[in-house]
């Protein structure tokens, strides 16, 4: 089955629209004095203009080609988001450059593959101690190195001295061209090293378009929060909607403070992770659990009446006036207020890059805060698919977006076809990647497309295993179950070639250790199996684990168990903990039931067997 949605998405922008900087020269034309960009203070939020943010692009630009930015050359940044991050971005399209989003948080070892791979000329970094993180050899080949922030012992000079003699602005806009390239991301590496993609100004520009063609109702009113790194290519494209349609963007620097900052924010769109989501409910649950009988009571009726309205609207069916009734009572004593956690404008949230457990997107429905799955690929700029709305469908990641086509092989596997779509790995032939004769890539993700068009992700091609039973076992949303219990934060399940599954359940410590208070290993094994016992019940039996490893030690990027974003790397988890994987297989097969502990790298392990009925 095909579906084609190839719209000429040029009719939202402009033909003439085609590369980032005539978009925000564009902008800054038509609404000049309005507010672009929100930064925090130390006395509070404050605005720059639409005339600002060009001018400001403007000097950055002249400053980078006196550094002798060469178009095309290409340049690193290394910096928390920020509205001078964006400006930068611009300035380095502006002179010609070619962008590459470089995570301070990201592995050094990865972060000179990036460096190494796409021969960086130039590197803008945060504070001069960045720079430390980069080999010799990566350092002895940059043309230049600017740094946001100054410091006394470096020689490093800071972009604010070089902008202070800065040449006048010019009003004219860049002479960038549609098919130069714009930017350069990376894979996420989550089964071997990054591979690099590059994307042009024309690309990005479709990537935008489609976004605005799912979502239309962004508006210059609408207030966005740009709270995600800026190296992660799907804020960037936000943040690139606000351009083309006037929206207010504001900046979050620190991701873990987000949520200290959403009331004054009070954003209509909100963009986010599904581990964010897990652990927004996790936080308000926690808070509910903490109150007096009489209130968890009222919250819990509030809640099944937001789910009978809920359900009814997603079913298309007219709630009966009893629903109607109970839910505005329910919304005025207590779903409003539980809704306001995200402040008082928002219209809906967007979830991407894992699959969201559909308990969780019921459960934020019910209070009214709609969140809408959408699904891409790093090797399609434009988003493959996304919920709307006014069209969405829980379980599936939406219809397709404007601008591609795809098709179902005969093994399920989706297609894609699009002028989104990449020509080829960095430093490597298109052959490296999986073409079809008409030109459709392999996604690598199995999935299904119902007769309303709702394309549904079935499992990756790469992490679906079999078991020694012949179970096809699709491991991600049984992770996703494992993680309803409020004291995990990842879960990695294992059992290829092997008669049944096990779990590695990594738990924040200060949750596992208020569970588990003057327990002993076997009555830890016990709660342990109360709390897995009623997430793992709605699962078929072949799917539960047979027995559990609990670690108090996180996982971690710098030792290459999670990428730059927070996906995890399956083999590098089992690889770490081999060792107790095989010991739990031995107690498993030798039908020991008792839990034990034991030491991992200064953290306790718990091997748990896990008769779940």
């Amino acid at each position: 089955m095909d579906v084609d949605a190839s719209p000429n998405l040029s009719r939202l922008l402009g033909a003439e629209l085609q590369t980032l900087p005539a978009l925000l020269w564009r902008r800054a034309e038509l609404t000049p004095l309005a507010p672009a960009r929100w930064s925090l203070g130390p006395t509070g939020w404050t605005a720059t203009s639409w005339r600002d943010y060009r001018d400001e692009t403007a000097r950055t630009g002249a400053v980078l080609a006196q550094l002798k930015l060469a178009p095309g050359d290409r340049v690193g940044i290394m910096a928390p988001s920020s509205a001078r991050w964006d400006a930068l971005q611009m300035g380095i399209l502006a002179a010609g450059g070619v962008v590459i989003g470089l995570d301070p948080h990201d592995r050094e070892a990865s972060l000179n593959a990036i460096a190494e791979r796409c021969d960086l000329a130039g590197l803008i970094v945060a504070e001069a101690g960045l720079l430390e993180r980069f080999a010799p050899p990566v350092r002895d080949r940059l043309h230049f190195v600017v740094a946001l922030r100054s410091s006394d012992n470096s020689s490093i000079p800071t972009l604010d001295a070089l902008l202070a003699s800065a040449p006048a602005p010019s009003a004219a806009p860049p002479e960038t061209r549609p098919d130069d390239p714009a930017t350069i991301i990376f894979t996420s590496g989550t089964t071997g090293t990054p591979k690099g993609i590059s994307y042009s100004h024309r690309q990005f520009v479709l990537a935008i378009a489609s976004i605005l063609e799912a979502f239309p109702g962004i508006d210059a009113d609408f207030r966005l929060a740009c709270w995600l790194p800026l190296s992660n290519l799907f804020q960037r494209m936000i943040n690139g909607c606000a351009i083309a349609t006037g929206a207010q963007t504001f900046y979050v620097e620190d991701p873990r403070r987000v949520m200290e900052h959403i009331g004054a924010i009070a954003p209509h769109l909100f963009i986010g992770v599904p581990r964010f989501y897990e652990k927004l409910q996790a936080g308000m649950q926690a808070k509910i659990d903490a109150m007096p009988a009489w209130q968890r009571a009222l919250i819990a009726w509030a809640l099944r009446q937001g789910h009978f309205y809920a359900s009814a609207r997603r079913a298309g069916r007219a709630p009966g006036t009893g629903t109607r009734a109970r839910r505005a009572l329910a919304n005025r004593l207590v779903l409003r207020r539980m809704r306001g956690v995200m402040g008082s404008n928002l219209r809906f949230l967007v979830s991407g890059s894992a699959p969201m457990p559909r308990w969780l997107l019921e459960w934020f429905h019910a209070i009214d805060l709609l969140i809408l799955e959408a699904y891409g690929m790093s090797e399609n700029i434009v988003p493959i698919a996304m919920n709307r709305p006014d069209a969405y469908r829980f379980g599936s990641v939406g219809r397709v977006a404007a601008g591609n086509q795809i098709r179902l092989g005969e093994d399920e596997e989706l297609w894609v076809r699009g002028a989104g779509v990449f020509s080829g790995y960095l430093g490597e032939t298109a052959s490296d990647a999986r073409f079809d004769s008409a030109g459709f890539l392999a996604s690598g993700d199995y999935a299904s497309l119902d007769a309303d068009g709702f394309v549904t992700l079935t499992g990756r091609k790469s992490e679906i295993f079999k078991t020694s039973t012949g179970r096809r076992i699709a491991p991600a949303g049984i992770e996703a179950a494992l993680r309803q219990v409020h004291y995990v934060e990842h879960a990695a399940l294992f059992g290829a070639g092997r008669p049944f599954l096990v779990a590695v359940l990594a738990v924040d410590e200060a949750g596992w250790t208020a569970r588990m208070a003057g327990a002993k290993a076997a009555q830890q094994g016990a709660r342990l199996r109360e709390d897995l016992a009623a997430t793992l019940a709605n699962l078929p039996d072949y799917q539960r684990p047979a027995g559990v490893i609990v670690t108090t030690r996180a996982l971690s990027i710098d030792r290459g168990e999670l990428t730059a974003n927070l996906k995890l790397r399956r083999g590098q988890v089992e690889a770490a903990l081999c060792d107790s994987i095989e010991r739990l297989y031995e107690r498993l097969q030798a039908q020991t039931a008792s839990p034990s502990q034991m030491d991992w790298d200064g953290a306790t392990v718990l091997l748990c067997p896990l008769p779940v009925t």
